[in-house]
């Protein structure tokens, strides 16, 4: 974990109180509290993944300039908790977000989506879909041996979203096309993908995150704190974060030493309450 002095000056220049990528945060760590509540009461295991780990192990919880907030956990497991939160969300004020609940949300995964709230992507490549309110990511894994057939689905699926963002006029005419990815090819890909597979596994296609998670370092899960509360974190997160960003995760970025902006994904003003 980083130093406190160096600490409290990313907070002053990222996300000081009162500012709109804090308040995002806040409301993304409302929801992860009721969604760990939710996985606990149900007994399904998950971790913090990615970025969001990364801040809980070097930072003690958000990266500075981070505005989003990711979990894991195996396919079985993400199947019960969808269905879960589908039972329970709306009482919350949230909403779940997957490619039943919104047709133009095509990945195989899902989002917690506070529904009193309201973000916009960058790159727009979320205008069509239903659900625009601050959100969690919730990722499946499934054994997967070939980046390579990881790589290819998510250039289709990546091709595929751009087509509809960019020719709303033409969505029903790519129905066909649509039916035949997420029935056909995106399953075809799974299958080819977790042939010797073993202990290894990846985000379920498509997915842009290809990096491979290794089962040992996952499961069981245990617990970390991230915000002065504990969540799901991998059974080894120094092994799963030396697998995703190599030996030296515990360094910042040599970009942030010369106190260029934050890379947002989000607009200057990420969150509207209703």
């Amino acid at each position: 974990m980083i130093d406190e002095a160096t600490q409290k000056a990313l907070r002053a220049a990222y996300n000081p109180d009162g500012s709109d990528l804090r308040r995002h945060q806040l409301v993304m760590l409302d929801m992860l509290i009721w969604l760990d509540s939710l996985c606990l009461r149900h007994e399904i295991p998950y971790w913090l993944s990615s970025g969001t780990l990364l801040g809980a192990v070097r930072h003690g919880g958000f990266i500075p300039w981070d505005d989003d907030v990711d979990i894991e956990l195996m396919l079985p497991d993400y199947m019960r908790l969808i269905k879960a939160i589908a039972d329970e969300a709306p009482a919350a004020g949230y909403a779940l977000q997957t490619s039943d609940t919104d047709s133009e949300f095509l990945f195989p995964f899902a989002k917690l989506r506070d529904t009193r709230t309201h973000i916009a992507e960058a790159d727009g490549l979320d205008s069509l879909q239903a659900f625009h309110g601050a959100y969690i990511d919730i990722f499946p894994l499934a054994p997967s041996a070939s980046r390579r057939l990881h790589r290819l689905g998510s250039k289709l699926i990546g091709t595929e979203l751009k087509m509809r963002v960019a020719r709303p006029g033409l969505r029903l005419c790519m129905t066909p096309m649509r039916f035949a990815l997420k029935h056909i090819a995106y399953p075809a890909l799974r299958l080819l993908s977790a042939i010797g597979a073993r202990h290894m596994y990846r985000h379920l296609i498509p997915s842009y995150f290809s990096a491979p998670r290794i089962a040992g370092e996952c499961i069981p899960p245990g617990r970390i704190s991230f915000e002065g509360h504990t969540f799901g974190a991998p059974h080894s997160p120094d092994l799963y974060l030396r697998r995703l960003f190599g030996n030296n995760y515990t360094s910042l970025p040599s970009s942030i030493h010369t106190h260029l902006a934050p890379d947002s994904s989000t607009t200057a003003s990420p969150i509207n309450k209703k």
